[in-house]
């Protein structure tokens, strides 16, 4: 490929990137999202809300022939995935119960271990009770840092003049109040349970779900409280807790006369279709009349209204539920399996000196983490076993994206192919976040929903690729523009500035990316990247401008989401909102906490570090015995510069989150499958 021709390549692929992340933010901001168009704020009615918890119930019991009273309630009411995580990675059910209780992950245990199979008792004096476990239960949460308060819930309704009533052992940890104390309280659970109690909320235990059985019996039951139910009341049924040691999604319905039939929604998720436990208790209080307090981390969910039929929802929730956790399921075993083989596939291409097919596994690695999301649009989840048709699509996925990187006469220059891949990556990743993260939400490199720690935006790993891959493209075309030495500075600089602009916008928007820490990271290496392209010296003062100018943009995205309603707001806002008051200090602690965890529980993540290390010291000193393995890659412009942008980024991403040890992991083995790309490439004589 000539320089020309080089040029003009570059000028295309910056083009297309530039339109399709362009329009697709136009798009968003006209409402053209995935998730959450057109949701409704849950109409209270001012009659009695009764909670039915059912751990374990799963939209996989459900059908309209072996449960027909919840199928109606799916008819004529909303439902959604519930996302029961408490304190643990496996909830039990009294750690469900817990959590709806403070409205924060809470759990029944007071040094870590955990007894799914016990249900804690309590003792009944005539109509009231008491949980004997109650104060070390507390003080247990009081050592962890989610600042867990036991009996939010029931405090607050209380404060306002109200009561809440529980039926069953498991129903009391819900209905308990800060001391542990419960009134009134009637043993037998659903079968116990009369309207008209006088209490503005009841809790009523359903018994543990084991599977379709036990749904059914549940349903036999639930028929009655349906009908005995007055007509303003509602009635919530939630699967609070998982199965056995396997982590899920479960069931949430919500339906009374102010419920549009529809899908729930919730902001603290931001997707359609998938509520949390504490969005449970903020919505019980709003329903009740009660003002949500700060200790409550959930919002009150909304509603999407649907045209569509029980049979749709239900196939749609069962879809879900499925692609998340058989994701959460298989990202370890492919991961690894695939790691295995590129590792023998790559030693034995070394060993044979075989540079072409070195390339293309090279690139095949590159375009692997976006086929990981492509794969959402394919339903493997429903094959039997799912990691062979999942298996299936990520090698075609892949495959697809390696020959349209290879069809054309870009592939002559060494920096051609890993520029398409690098741009299919940032679109594919970038698209799908702007317009909500649906496919992010069933990927097994997606944000991983079921451990709670994010289901919409940009997480870790999903940073970790878009941010490496943003960067490369941005060196790769600014090397393509800047073919001969002082030639076209202010093109090179200008194409780095657009495409870091919108890597920016896309992962710190507060609608779309929602992240804090990776943008600091991006300002700065975009900011050295751009420096080098202008062939502009990084001086002290220079360093320090491009850190205020991060910290400042940073500022603003916080300051904006911070300017929206409470209820809208992200981690963004609700951090500034911390800053004033005082708590901001904890969330950085905890966050440090977290992070210095990972690599004491997981000594694998050392690994990363040791690459890390081991590439900076390459880098640094090409003199060196790592640097000069790596000389080769120095003769195509700008490369050494932009590994300079890339490891000063997921060094200070990994600083500036809580498992940013993800982003130095993810974001290195995308820029080591570039490196073999291009040096595979550079020893190959041009025709």
């Amino acid at each position: 490929m000539t320089e020309s021709a080089g040029r003009r390549f570059a000028w295309v692929v910056f083009g297309l990137v530039v339109l399709l992340l362009g329009a697709t933010m136009v798009a968003s901001v006209l409402g053209a999202r995935t998730s959450g168009v057109g949701a409704e704020p849950v109409a209270g009615t001012g009659g009695e809300v009764v909670v039915l918890g059912a751990p374990g119930l799963s939209w996989s019991d459900i059908s309209q022939a072996e449960t027909p009273t919840l199928w109606s309630l799916v008819e004529s009411g909303a439902s959604g995935g519930l996302i029961v995580r408490g304190t643990h990675p496996v909830t039990c059910p009294a750690d469900g119960w817990l959590t709806l209780s403070a409205g924060q992950r809470a759990s029944a245990d007071t040094d870590g271990v955990q007894d799914c199979a016990g249900v804690p008792g309590v003792e009944v004096s005539g109509d009231a009770a008491t949980v004997p476990g109650w104060e070390a239960w507390q003080e247990a949460a009081d050592r962890r840092p989610l600042d867990s308060r036991l009996g939010t819930l029931t405090t607050a309704i209380e404060d306002a003049g109200g009561c809440v009533a529980a039926y069953g052992p498991l129903a009391a940890l819900g209905a308990a109040a800060t001391i542990g104390e419960v009134t009134p309280y009637a043993e037998g659970g659903l079968t116990a349970y009369e309207p008209g109690g006088g209490c503005a909320v009841s809790l009523v235990d359903g018994g543990v779900i084991t599977g379709r059985t036990e749904a059914a019996v549940l349903d036999a039951e639930l028929a009655g409280l349906r009908d005995s139910l007055p007509a303003d009341a509602t009635l919530i049924v939630a699967g609070l807790a998982d199965r056995g040691e396997r982590a899920g999604v479960r069931a949430a319905l919500v339906w009374g006369n102010g419920v549009t039939p529809g899908a729930l929604h919730s902001t603290t998720t931001q997707q359609t279709r998938l509520v949390q436990t504490t969005d449970l208790t903020a919505t019980v209080l709003l329903l009740a009349g009660v003002e949500i307090p700060a200790a409550v981390s959930g919002k009150a969910v909304e509603v999407v209204p649907t045209e569509q039929a029980a049979t749709e929802r239900v196939d749609d929730l069962q879809g879900l539920t499925a692609a998340i956790g058989g994701a959460q399921e298989l990202a370890i075993p492919v991961l690894g399996i695939g790691l295995v083989l590129a590792l023998v596939a790559l030693a034995q291409l070394v060993v044979t000196g075989q540079r072409t097919a070195t390339r293309v596994l090279g690139l095949w690695a590159m375009a692997f983490p976006s086929a990981t999301l492509l794969a959402g649009l394919v339903p493997w989840w429903r094959g039997s076993p799912a990691w062979l048709p999942l298996g299936l699509t990520l090698l075609v996925l892949a495959g697809v994206q390696v020959a349209l990187a290879l069809l054309g006469p870009w592939r002559r220059h060494p920096l051609g192919p890993p520029a398409v891949i690098a741009a299919l990556t940032v679109v594919v990743l970038g698209v799908d976040v702007v317009l909500g993260g649906r496919l992010g939400l069933i990927s097994i490199l997606g944000v991983q929903p079921l451990t709670a720690g994010r289901f919409h935006g940009m997480g870790n790993v999903g940073y970790g690729i878009f941010a490496v891959s943003g960067l490369l493209l941005a060196g790769f075309l600014a090397s393509l523009l800047r073919s001969r030495p002082m030639a076209r500075r202010t093109a090179a600089a200008l194409v780095i500035g657009v495409l870091g602009l919108l890597l920016v916008l896309v992962d710190g928007a507060p609608m779309w990316g929602a992240d804090f820490g990776g943008v600091p990271a991006l300002v700065v290496a975009v900011g050295i990247l751009g420096l080098a392209a202008a062939e502009i010296r990084l001086t002290p003062v220079r360093a320090l401008l491009i850190g205020g100018a991060a910290v400042a943009v940073a500022g603003v995205l916080m300051f904006v989401d911070w300017l929206r309603p409470p209820g809208a707001r992200t981690h963004l806002g609700d951090f500034l909102q911390s800053v004033i008051d005082g708590g901001a200090l904890d969330i950085v602690l905890r966050k440090l906490d977290q992070s210095l965890g990972i690599l004491v529980r997981y000594p694998v993540s050392w690994v990363a570090v040791l690459v890390l290390v081991v590439l900076v010291w390459a880098v640094a000193s090409p003199d060196s015995w790592p640097g000069r393995r790596i000389a080769p890659l120095w003769q195509v412009p700008l490369l050494r510069a932009t590994a300079v942008a890339v490891l000063t980024c997921v060094t200070i991403g990994w600083a500036l989150n809580d498992s940013g040890i993800a982003v130095v992991g993810i974001g290195l083995a995308v820029a080591i499958a570039a490196a073999i790309a291009i040096g595979a490439a550079i020893a190959v004589p041009r025709r």
